[in-house]
């Protein structure tokens, strides 16, 4: 077992050119409830929690060659730890990223890349 554990899936990154409508279609068709909004950067994120799983829209549209799935977060109990063993492991790891406004509780995280190509996210809240 891993110093760092796996908490579990933390959030699914869905790229949107309509925010609004994306929470309103998630609350009503589905019943999500609104859970947080925020920019990291100039980039707009909202989220949408319900049934332990959060749903993070992403602001920016669609990206030539991209889907609206941008990313799976993955959450860790020790973020260093988690880093230090996919780089063993030879996975190349973006630069470490750090919001620590972002959430009321800070968070820090940093993302690389799957096997296929997919983006990948560690994310660590601060407590």
């Amino acid at each position: 077992m891993s110093n760092y554990l796996f908490k579990g899936l933390c959030h699914i990154g869905i790229m949107t050119d309509n925010t609004e409508a994306s929470v309103q279609w998630y609350c009503e068709k589905l019943g999500f409830r609104p859970w947080y909004a925020g920019k990291m950067g100039p980039m707009p994120l909202t989220f949408v929690e319900g049934y332990g799983l959060v749903i993070e829209f992403v602001a920016a549209g669609r990206f030539e060659g991209m889907g609206p799935v941008d990313h799976i977060a993955l959450e860790v109990m020790n973020i260093e730890e988690a880093v230090a063993d996919m780089r063993r492991k030879g996975v190349q790891i973006d630069d470490p990223g750090c919001a620590p406004d972002f959430f009321p509780t800070g968070m820090k995280n940093v993302f690389f890349t799957g096997p296929n190509g997919e983006k990948l996210e560690f994310v660590e809240y601060a407590r």
